[in-house]
């Protein structure tokens, strides 16, 4: 590990574990896990010069895939490059800081499930249409299907356009007459993704999936 990356570890774990992050191996990545998604804080790299950006959002577990990705993602800040340790550790503490800072923004927005649902769903209506149904319009069907709002996500599932997504949907679709079976199948697809990303086995807690 370089001397600035050191940096950047230790100033995030000052920063971010005392909130409940952990790092993702020996990443630049750091989880605060929910249970039902994570928030996502990523210090950038470049190939090109030593130091770090910053990428901070949302990402939601009920999906079949093995990597992370950038759900809502609405904060991000440019990279500082690298000159020494004491030009750069003030720098690195203010980056830890403004993600501590839209961590506990994103928990304030994402209560629950159907606080997700409100969102999800008025922020893919505002996208252009151009830029509608792709996995944007997965993730708003998938919050108001555990939501109970089953009508609403069928509209939602319908929308979507891209075919990538399509396999995803279709999945969710024929679940929507059945509430229970598709709670369970979310939380075996959660549990399945968690363990992908190396995250450890974690009961639900409260009602936060109960689908009503």
């Amino acid at each position: 590990m370089t001397s600035h990356d050191r940096l950047i570890a230790d100033v995030a774990k000052a920063i971010l574990v005392p909130i409940g992050f952990q790092q993702k191996g020996r990443s630049r990545v750091w989880l605060l896990d929910h249970g039902w998604w994570l928030t996502v804080v990523e210090f950038q790299p470049s190939a090109w010069a030593k130091g770090s950006g910053l990428n901070v959002a949302a990402h939601w577990l009920w999906i079949d895939q093995a990597h992370l990705s950038f759900d809502y993602f609405e904060y991000s800040e440019k990279f500082i490059e690298y000159a020494s340790d004491a030009q750069f550790e003030p720098e690195v503490t203010r980056l830890a800081q403004a993600a501590a800072r839209e961590a506990n923004r994103l928990q304030q927005i994402f209560t629950s499930i159907e606080a997700a649902a409100t969102v999800l769903a008025a922020e893919e209506r505002a996208l252009p249409d151009t830029a509608q149904g792709s996995w944007s319009a997965y993730n708003a069907g998938m919050a108001m299907a555990l939501s109970g709002q089953t009508d609403d996500a069928a509209d939602m599932f319908s929308s979507v356009r891209d075919e990538r997504v399509r396999p995803a949907v279709g999945r969710a679709e024929n679940l929507l007459s059945d509430p229970l079976k598709l709670r369970r199948t979310v939380e075996v697809l959660m549990s399945e993704h968690r363990s992908a990303l190396g995250l450890m086995p974690r009961r639900q807690e409260g009602d936060a999936l109960k689908v009503r």
